[in-house]
């Protein structure tokens, strides 16, 4: 699996406990891109009804 975490803070690489914390981290990652991509999307829709606006004003 891959290492996300240091040394310090994750336990034997081969443990349960190490794997799992390695899938919350790219599951938390998911969630923060999820997110971004609304925002994302959100302000692509604002750009777009404003171009909208100025083309009908």
């Amino acid at each position: 699996m891959l290492t996300l975490a240091c040394a310090t803070c994750k336990a034997d690489p081969n443990s349960v406990i190490a794997q799992a914390q390695d899938i919350a981290v790219l599951v938390m990652l998911a969630f923060l891109a999820l997110g971004m991509s609304f925002v994302g999307l959100i302000v692509w829709n604002f750009v777009r009804k404003q171009q909208r606006a100025a083309i009908t004003a």
